[in-house]
Protein backbone atom coordinates (compact mmCIF):
# COMPACT_ATOMS: atom_id res chain seq x y z
CA UNK A 1 0.00 0.00 0.00
CA UNK A 2 1.44 3.41 -0.91
CA UNK A 3 1.55 6.16 1.12
CA UNK A 4 0.15 9.56 1.49
CA UNK A 5 1.83 12.99 0.13
CA UNK A 6 3.55 14.88 2.74
CA UNK A 7 1.45 17.87 4.07
CA UNK A 8 4.39 20.37 2.75
CA UNK A 9 3.84 19.22 -0.78
CA UNK A 10 0.20 19.30 -0.14
CA UNK A 11 0.64 22.55 1.47
CA UNK A 12 2.67 23.70 -1.84
CA UNK A 13 -0.18 23.03 -4.49
CA UNK A 14 -3.02 24.35 -2.73
CA UNK A 15 -1.24 27.56 -2.10
CA UNK A 16 -0.56 27.65 -5.37
CA UNK A 17 -3.82 27.18 -6.83
CA UNK A 18 -5.08 29.85 -4.26
CA UNK A 19 -2.56 31.97 -5.99
CA UNK A 20 -4.93 31.23 -9.30
CA UNK A 21 -3.44 28.54 -11.10
CA UNK A 22 -5.65 25.56 -12.40
CA UNK A 23 -4.92 22.51 -11.31
CA UNK A 24 -3.86 21.34 -14.62
CA UNK A 25 -0.41 23.95 -13.80
CA UNK A 26 -0.61 22.98 -10.06
CA UNK A 27 -0.12 19.41 -10.64
CA UNK A 28 2.32 19.63 -13.69
CA UNK A 29 4.22 22.16 -11.93
CA UNK A 30 4.65 19.88 -8.60
CA UNK A 31 4.21 16.56 -10.45
CA UNK A 32 1.15 15.03 -9.37
CA UNK A 33 -2.01 13.99 -10.80
CA UNK A 34 -4.00 17.22 -11.75
CA UNK A 35 -6.93 15.45 -10.78
CA UNK A 36 -5.15 15.45 -7.22
CA UNK A 37 -4.74 18.65 -7.16
CA UNK A 38 -8.17 19.48 -7.64
CA UNK A 39 -9.09 16.89 -4.88
CA UNK A 40 -6.35 18.60 -2.86
CA UNK A 41 -7.80 22.19 -3.40
CA UNK A 42 -11.73 21.13 -2.86
CA UNK A 43 -11.05 19.55 0.30
CA UNK A 44 -8.66 23.11 1.66
CA UNK A 45 -12.09 25.06 0.55
CA UNK A 46 -14.47 22.82 2.56
CA UNK A 47 -12.40 21.96 5.64
CA UNK A 48 -9.34 24.35 5.57
CA UNK A 49 -7.55 21.28 5.73
CA UNK A 50 -4.97 19.76 3.39
CA UNK A 51 -3.78 17.14 5.82
CA UNK A 52 -4.29 13.59 4.24
CA UNK A 53 -6.73 11.48 6.08
CA UNK A 54 -5.80 8.28 7.96
CA UNK A 55 -5.13 5.46 6.21
CA UNK A 56 -6.77 1.70 6.54
CA UNK A 57 -9.10 0.91 8.89
CA UNK A 58 -10.88 -1.45 11.25
CA UNK A 59 -8.30 -4.39 11.70
CA UNK A 60 -9.96 -6.02 15.14
CA UNK A 61 -11.77 -9.53 14.18
CA UNK A 62 -14.97 -9.83 14.86
CA UNK A 63 -14.40 -13.20 16.65
CA UNK A 64 -12.33 -11.98 19.75
CA UNK A 65 -15.14 -12.21 21.77
CA UNK A 66 -15.98 -15.52 20.26
CA UNK A 67 -11.95 -17.15 20.69
CA UNK A 68 -13.32 -18.57 24.17
CA UNK A 69 -16.47 -20.24 22.10
CA UNK A 70 -14.14 -21.53 19.41
CA UNK A 71 -11.90 -23.42 21.75
CA UNK A 72 -14.78 -24.80 23.85
CA UNK A 73 -16.19 -26.32 20.58
CA UNK A 74 -13.32 -27.64 18.60
CA UNK A 75 -12.51 -29.41 22.45
CA UNK A 76 -15.61 -31.05 22.65
CA UNK A 77 -15.81 -31.99 19.28
CA UNK A 78 -12.63 -32.55 17.27
CA UNK A 79 -13.84 -33.42 13.75
CA UNK A 80 -15.63 -30.07 13.46
CA UNK A 81 -14.90 -28.46 10.25
CA UNK A 82 -14.12 -24.80 9.80
CA UNK A 83 -17.35 -24.33 7.94
CA UNK A 84 -18.90 -25.82 11.02
CA UNK A 85 -17.74 -23.41 12.94
CA UNK A 86 -18.50 -20.58 10.78
CA UNK A 87 -22.34 -22.10 10.71
CA UNK A 88 -22.05 -22.21 14.68
CA UNK A 89 -21.22 -18.90 14.81
CA UNK A 90 -23.23 -17.49 12.07
CA UNK A 91 -26.25 -19.53 14.50
CA UNK A 92 -24.79 -17.20 17.37
CA UNK A 93 -25.14 -14.00 15.53
CA UNK A 94 -21.70 -13.69 14.28
CA UNK A 95 -21.47 -13.18 10.35
CA UNK A 96 -17.81 -13.82 9.21
CA UNK A 97 -15.81 -15.87 6.20
CA UNK A 98 -14.15 -19.70 6.46
CA UNK A 99 -10.84 -17.35 6.08
CA UNK A 100 -11.42 -15.62 9.49
CA UNK A 101 -12.31 -18.78 11.27
CA UNK A 102 -9.07 -19.93 9.90
CA UNK A 103 -6.94 -17.86 11.17
CA UNK A 104 -8.53 -17.45 14.68
CA UNK A 105 -7.66 -20.98 14.52
CA UNK A 106 -4.47 -20.80 13.94
CA UNK A 107 -3.64 -18.14 16.44
CA UNK A 108 -5.20 -20.24 19.06
CA UNK A 109 -2.48 -22.55 18.02
CA UNK A 110 -5.24 -25.46 17.27
CA UNK A 111 -4.83 -27.26 14.33
CA UNK A 112 -7.52 -29.61 12.51
CA UNK A 113 -6.89 -32.80 10.52
CA UNK A 114 -7.57 -32.72 7.37
CA UNK A 115 -9.72 -35.63 5.66
CA UNK A 116 -8.27 -37.63 3.01
CA UNK A 117 -10.40 -36.78 -0.25
CA UNK A 118 -10.25 -40.35 -1.36
CA UNK A 119 -10.12 -43.49 0.66
CA UNK A 120 -6.67 -44.75 1.16
CA UNK A 121 -5.60 -47.59 -1.09
CA UNK A 122 -5.74 -50.84 0.20
CA UNK A 123 -3.11 -52.53 -1.69
CA UNK A 124 -0.54 -50.22 -0.40
CA UNK A 125 2.39 -48.91 -2.67
CA UNK A 126 3.29 -50.80 -5.56
CA UNK A 127 6.64 -51.80 -6.25
CA UNK A 128 8.50 -52.28 -9.48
Amino acid sequence: MGKPYSDDLRERVVASMVGGRSCREAGAIFGVAPSTAGNWYRRYQRTTSYAALPMGGDHRSKLTAEVNWIAERLAAVPELTLTDVREGLAGRGTEVSYTSVWRTVKKLGLRLKKEPSTPASKTGPTSR
